[in-house]
């Protein structure tokens, strides 16, 4: 078989030491690996499994497609899977019989799961499905308002009281836009955990922090950390490479050199096979640079399906040009490509197109 003319290397020990070094960063919280878009670009199935196989038992699937899929493929019930995006009108009933944990922002989404739980009540194998109840701190992203909290808290304690759910925990999303605004987050969410305790409610978890804070700031941990990009090895933090929070890039991007030719003023132009349709962002010309046997080459121009690039050293047709990855080749990573080009390295990874091959190198 012929070698790929693009491809994305997923490095799944160096997912293994990140995820063990996160699980120690955060502990004694718990440390949740959220898999959303596709693992932001990472594969979400390979990414899960080898997150299982290193310790981690809490999933954030984001919603019930991915949850659904995680568990047809052989995650078990050890793990905890939550989900907590859904469109109008979403059915629960399968996510209810797969042991789904499913978050909650309103009324009309704690009915839906209700109905699904009566069709279920009473079949073989039922369990009432875990609540996470979600509670709007200041992100605006979901949840209830605290005018809305109380009756949802009661609602979901009364249904509990049904048997056909169970509370388990609160949670929201933190905006990470300063520490002033994060701690008043923080103090939101415990004054909801609060009134969630006084109604009745169990809480066993409670959650609130992403990658950036749940490095940052220990009183924000509570019992669950949810991240995603520092998993992959993309630094959250302005001014930091991976290495600095003991982090390595999990991606990375190869493509080959198929052609050269003259270009203006004694310069020779280089031509990668790879472009913005695998997913290569145009404003990463002029800007970012590729490596070849450890020489950057700047990027000129990104076509649909090639990178025009000015050659600085001797290279050969056929050779691979490493768009970006760990740096060990020379390359720049992707968090320098996202700030070089304006936008975030999770980004890049996450638009990186399904049609580019992912090759999986297995931790040893």
């Amino acid at each position: 078989m012929s070698a790929p003319l693009v491809e994305a290397v997923i490095d799944l020990a160096a997912l293994d030491a990140n995820l063990a070094h996160l699980q120690h960063a955060v502990a004694p919280a718990e440390l949740m690996v959220v898999v959303k878009a596709d693992a932001y670009g990472h594969g979400r199935v390979p990414v899960a499994r080898q997150a299982v196989t290193s310790g981690i038992r809490s999933i954030g699937a984001l919603d019930l497609d991915t949850a659904l899929e995680l568990r047809a493929s052989g995650i078990g019930a050890e793990v905890s899977v939550l989900a907590w995006l859904y469109p109008p009108g979403q059915d629960f009933t399968e996510a209810i019989a797969a042991g789904i944990d499913l978050a909650v922002s309103s009324l009309g989404e704690l009915q839906a799961i209700e109905d699904a739980a009566r069709r279920l009540d009473g079949t073989a194998g039922f369990a009432a499905p875990r609540l996470h109840l979600k509670l709007d701190t200041g992100l605006h992203r979901n949840g209830a308002t605290a005018a809305e909290w109380p009756a949802l808290v009661a609602a979901a304690v009364a249904a509990e009281g049904a048997g056909l759910v169970r509370t388990h925990a609160v949670w929201s999303h933190i905006a990470e836009a300063s520490d002033d605004e994060d701690t008043l987050a923080l103090e939101r969410l415990l004054a909801g955990v609060e009134v969630a305790r006084g109604l009745g409610a169990t809480v066993a978890v409670r959650h609130l922090a992403a990658s950036s804070a749940g490095l940052r700031r220990e009183d924000v941990r509570l019992d669950l950390v949810r991240m995603g990009g520092h998993c992959w090895g993309i630094p959250s933090f302005d001014g930091v490479t991976p290495a600095d929070i003991g982090l390595t890039p999990v991606m990375t991007l190869r493509a080959r050199l198929i052609g050269t030719r003259p270009g203006p003023d004694g310069t020779t132009l280089g031509f990668v096979s790879a472009g913005y349709g695998d997913g290569v962002p145009r404003n990463t010309a002029g800007t970012c640079t590729v490596a070849i046997r450890g020489a950057q080459h700047p990027v000129l121009a990104v076509e649909r399906d090639h990178l025009v690039i000015a050659l600085a050293s001797a290279a050969r047709v056929g050779e691979v040009a490493v768009l970006f990855g760990t740096g060990a080749e020379g390359e720049q990573t992707v968090r320098q490509w996202g700030d070089l080009s304006g936008t975030l390295g999770d980004e890049i990874t996450t638009r990186i197109a399904a049609r580019v091959p992912r090759r999986y190198v297995a931790a040893q």
